[in-house]
């Protein structure tokens, strides 16, 4: 564990160039995904070109289309917003902590429309995979290991296709994009469930996929944009709230520990390498998953698990205690019996807290709101902090046992008092006295 420690906590921090390549390695607590009032981000405001009927509606399903997207992306602190100003109406995205603010932007205000053509002719579109047919674009692969695109139509589309591919069933369809041409394929058979992949003859590298498929995503939203402005943003909360946040989120840990081992001593010393385990493993956490961008609320919901990690070892080593003052049982069975019985309690408080998080996540997509950086933390936090107390714990104090197993000062135990069956009749006994004094007082008066 010390070995494991050690290497997490020094990848975490340190760079260093990687042999003989031209790639250097980054710590990964250095990469963490910042949220806007962190890092700072970009605002675009896109003009709507649309008109017609139920626009209101058809602006308003395109900013959650768009909210979806840049969630998908891996962007869960994006913020969308529309407003109106005469009579024109506006879509504002907000994106914090993006290396290539244009180029996502551009692919998401520029769509690309697919169409399906029967002949290499403009006149000859058997289907347009838009807004009214496709309901997904995705990256995936093919037979052959290849990088593509997939589609998936929604229910009018799938419909649709399923006839196209069944009238032109062995025959050649030709794909256009953006009214060029792009390739042909041969139907082989009829496709009714409403899936389909486009393939490239010389191969896609991964970002060429997903840049077409975000352009084929961004082409059903309900209305057509065109980019109206684009404007850097700083962070809200300044350059030091980083530190200051490190170094607060240190000290209240140092403070936690020495309570840790003054309160519980050699179970202590376990909870705190248990604690340090669960601190390097979620900041690596953080760094990989594509869902979190760190934001002041998702530090906070880091804090709150922290301290339900603690709180599940203090209910364990609680119940052990209580486990040996009440019974004759040695160290090591009160131990055992100890975390067998607080292993409902810790489920219980901690599965309602992840239904929590789960529903803020849910809620916080909808509503564009910071909630996401929170309930993505936390949830993280909570999932761990179980593992870490129920597992890694109980696995440090089993190293710990063959050291010294009958010493129970080490291990902050006491004794209580045990009443022996003589000890029981005797009380019995007296109890009994000054009841039947009592009642005979009562029958003199």
């Amino acid at each position: 564990m010390a070995i494991f420690l050690t290497l997490m906590i020094t990848f975490a921090v340190v760079d260093f160039p990687i042999g003989n390549t031209v790639y250097d390695y980054t710590g990964y607590a250095k990469t963490i995904s910042l949220g806007m009032d962190l890092s700072g981000g970009i605002e675009a405001v896109y003009l709507v070109t649309d008109t017609g009927d139920n626009l209101e509606q058809r602006i308003s399903g395109t900013v959650s289309s768009m909210q979806s997207l840049l969630i998908e992306k891996g962007y869960t602190e994006a913020v969308v917003s529309t407003s109106e100003i005469n009579n024109n109406h506006y879509i504002t995205v907000q994106v914090p902590n993006i290396d290539d603010p244009e180029r996502l932007l551009n692919l998401i205000g520029r769509p690309a429309s697919l169409e399906f053509r029967s002949a290499q002719d403009e006149t000859a579109i058997v289907l347009i995979s838009g807004k009214e047919h496709l309901d997904n674009a995705y990256v995936t692969v093919d037979s052959d290991g290849e990088y593509a695109i997939g589609l998936q139509f929604n229910a009018a589309g799938t419909k649709k296709f399923a006839e196209v591919t069944q009238e032109y069933e062995g025959k050649t369809i030709y794909i256009y994009v953006n009214d060029s041409f792009y390739t042909s394929v041969n139907i082989k058979s009829v496709i009714a469930n409403g899936q389909a992949i486009i393939t490239n003859s010389s191969g896609y590298t991964y970002q060429e996929a997903y840049d077409f498929a975000t352009k084929l995503q961004s082409g059903t939203f309900g209305v057509d944009l065109t980019v109206y402005s684009q404007s850097l943003i700083s962070a809200s909360l300044g350059q030091d709230v980083i530190k200051w946040a490190l170094v607060a989120g240190a000290i209240g840990i140092g403070i936690i520990m020495i309570f840790m081992i003054v309160a519980y001593r050699l179970l202590g010393v376990a909870a705190d390498i248990a604690l340090a385990f669960y601190v390097v493993v979620l900041v690596w956490f953080c760094a990989v998953l594509p869902w979190v961008q760190l934001t002041l609320a998702g530090i906070a919901g880091i804090l709150l698990s922290i301290g339900m990690a603690v709180d599940a070892n203090v209910i364990i080593f609680e119940r052990i205690q209580d486990e040996y003052k009440n019974s004759s049982k040695s160290i090591q069975t009160s131990i055992k019996t100890g975390f067998k019985r607080s292993v409902g309690a810790i489920v219980d408080g901690n599965v309602t807290t992840i239904i929590g998080a789960v529903v803020l996540w849910i809620v916080g997509a909808a509503t564009a709101t910071s909630i996401v950086g929170f309930a993505v933390t936390l949830f993280i936090g909570i999932l761990l902090s179980m593992f870490t107390a129920l597992i890694v714990t109980r696995l440090m104090i089993k190293c710990f046992i063959p050291l010294n197993n009958t010493n129970e000062r080490l291990y902050g135990l006491k004794r209580g008092e045990v009443i022996t069956e003589d000890d029981g009749e005797e009380e019995a006994k007296v109890e009994n006295d000054v009841e039947f004094e009592e009642d005979t007082s009562e029958v003199d008066a």
